[in-house]
């Protein structure tokens, strides 16, 4: 069956401006994997700014699009008759409701055949601040069935991916299973609620070592294999390889540069609530260079410290926020920590064997992360096949 295509704006055309002014309605954010959400259920707190007079009104069945869109950030309203968004994000109306299904459109909008067309048309230089044009964005041509068709379609979709969204929050259980066990072991080693030990974090770690700045090209691939991490390799609290660089043409990088399986990796310079992010490398990885963003942490020829253990006390809440408050730097966007303020920091330090049974389990835990992964990575291949074939009329 072959589909008939129209340019989007046949379809939805830019809604008029309404702001939030002083009225006190639901405030909605954006996901990129459950798309507009009430802010106060998903992150138990308000995140938004205190004055959102400068918001914007968004009615149900209206688009709200975000950035960065080459990421599908985008989604109707259908939780309220009227809510409010952040200024940034633009708000479209449906022109022919008659023809087009909004959950269709939506899941079309966030196909890979869209998001490639974003991807070929983005306009800027930067990283996650490119944007898209309007006039271009209203020219992506979308596959039109029957209305029927495309309740069908957005059916079938919607079924497949509540499969991975289960299998996401089965991998979220995981992550809050560890920190779980971890504080019914520990308690909290920043304010040493067990009374643990004090020591300085220079007391378990002998030090850092760390690569070189190193202007690399998304782009460029011609470096022999050799890629340099950026920082967003560990920023998620999981070593992403994938987040790397090809390194400058004729640099050649010392031994001691290179990631090695075993390593903790350290986020030294980064945004305030990104500074001291930890990922460790639990796989051979070839020819990834550290950059002199990242840190490895050394560890003292007699150990005193079980890496893993060392790894999610990083990412306790507290000690995350001793790391930020150390951190310098004139703007907010980009802070730095020296290493001398990282191993001044005193935590307290269980004995090495308890750490080691903590290390173990947690181990055990991240292979059935490992293997959950593996899983969401063949069902997100079928769901792409699928999304493939439904705009193509072969569902």
């Amino acid at each position: 069956m072959s589909f008939t295509e129209v340019a989007l704006d046949a379809l939805i055309e830019s809604a008029p401006l309404e702001r939030a002014g002083g009225r006190d309605m639901p405030i909605l954010s954006m996901t990129m994997h459950e798309g507009l959400v009430d802010q106060a259920s998903k992150f138990k707190k308000r995140v938004a700014s205190t004055d959102t007079a400068d918001y914007k009104l968004v009615h149900r069945n209206q688009l709200v699009v975000g950035f960065p869109i080459d990421e599908g950030v985008l989604s109707f309203q259908d939780l309220y008759d009227a809510a409010i968004v952040s200024p940034a994000y633009d708000i479209w109306n449906l022109r022919r409701t008659h023809e087009i299904e909004p959950t269709y459109l939506e899941r079309f909008l966030r196909s890979p055949r869209a998001l490639a067309f974003y991807r070929t048309k983005l306009r800027g230089t930067t990283a996650r601040r490119r944007t898209l044009p309007d006039d271009i964005f209203l020219n992506l041509p979308v596959p039109l069935p029957s209305p029927a068709e495309q309740r069908r379609i957005a059916a079938i979709l919607d079924k497949a991916d509540e499969l991975r969204a289960k299998r996401r929050a089965a991998l979220a259980r995981l992550d809050s299973l560890t920190q779980s066990i971890f504080l019914d072991m520990f308690g909290d080693p920043v304010t040493n609620d067990r009374g643990w030990p004090s020591n300085t974090v220079g007391y378990f770690i002998a030090g850092f070592e760390t690569g070189k700045n190193l202007v690399a090209d998304d782009e460029d691939d011609d470096s022999d294999g050799l890629r340099v991490l950026k920082v967003s390799a560990v920023t998620s609290l999981r070593f992403r390889p994938e987040e790397s660089k090809a390194l400058p043409p004729g640099y050649v990088p010392p031994p001691s540069h290179f990631v090695r399986k075993g390593d903790l990796l350290f986020s030294r310079a980064n945004t305030q609530e990104l500074i001291g992010a930890t990922a460790l490398v639990d796989h051979a990885w070839e020819g990834l260079v550290l950059p002199d963003k990242l840190w490895r942490f050394l560890w003292h020829d007699e150990p005193r410290a079980d890496p893993r253990f060392v790894h999610w006390l990083f990412r306790q809440p507290k000690l995350r926020f001793e790391l930020g408050r150390r951190a310098t730097g004139t703007s907010r966007s980009m802070k730095n920590i020296s290493q001398e303020k990282v191993l001044d920091i005193k935590v307290g330090l269980p004995e090495l064997p308890l750490q080691r049974e903590f290390g173990r389990i947690a181990y055990a835990i991240d292979r059935l992360r490992q293997i959950g992964e593996e899983a969401l990575s063949t069902i997100n291949s079928v769901f792409i096949s699928l999304q493939y074939r439904a705009f193509r009329g072969e569902l």
